[in-house]
């Protein structure tokens, strides 16, 4: 009989976390316009999507699971996955109080430019001393080790080790394999002092941005 409850705990256990493929909409709370590009991560994992142009998503996830929903002008939201049911979800607009700016036609590709210049200054004069003893210097450079794999992990979790970012931008842009890397390779160029900086979220919506702009050109 206790091996018969057992048994019955461990699938009912493997049951509730059975991940299955979760679907929505996402639209603005007030026009109920559908809202492309959003982030919408699963919280304290690596996995996550982004809508598409029509404000659809599909990720994989968990009942016990929580979506964070997140757009630049918008206040992000978080989502409890329990009894859920393909659903639309409303976002509000963030509303900002701003003093007056001049703004000329200037697109910016990049909004975190120069905001880690001193975080990468600082990584790129750390010397080791001559002086200190081999042990020492080995040490040290185990430790470095270990935080540039660290600093590194999020890029690899959401572009090298998730297929749904590649398959996402592929067909959100109608792009062969071969025009995916071209344009990867260029951004991985361009922006690799800030792309390693950036949360999952983060990284997602600027490379969407980053493929959308390449393009338009």
């Amino acid at each position: 009989m206790k091996y018969f409850i057992l048994v019955f705990a461990i699938c009912f256990a493997g049951a509730v976390q059975a991940q299955e493929i979760i679907k929505g909409i996402v639209v603005d709370s007030a026009t109920f316009s559908p809202l492309p590009y959003v982030s919408v991560q699963v919280k304290n994992k690596s996995r996550g999507s982004t809508t598409d142009t029509q404000g659809n998503f599909s990720v994989m996830a968990t009942q016990q699971d929580t979506l964070i929903f997140s757009l630049l002008g918008y206040e992000s939201l978080e989502y409890p996955l329990t009894d859920y049911e393909a659903s639309v979800i409303r976002m509000a607009e963030r509303t900002t109080l701003l003093k007056t700016i001049t703004i000329d036609d200037t697109r910016l590709d990049n909004p975190y430019e120069g905001l880690f210049d001193d975080q990468n200054a600082a990584r790129l004069k750390a010397r080791i001393p001559f002086y200190y003893s081999k042990a020492r210097k080995d040490k040290i450079k185990a430790g470095r080790w270990r935080d540039e794999n660290l600093r590194v992990q999020t890029y690899i979790d959401v572009v090298v080790n998730n297929p749904e970012t590649k398959a996402g931008l592929m067909k959100r842009f109608s792009l062969s394999e071969d025009e995916y890397y071209t344009i990867l390779t260029k951004f991985n160029e361009t922006h690799y002092n800030v792309m390693y900086y950036l949360t999952a979220a983060e990284l997602t919506s600027f490379l969407n941005r980053f493929f959308e702009s390449q393009k338009v050109k």
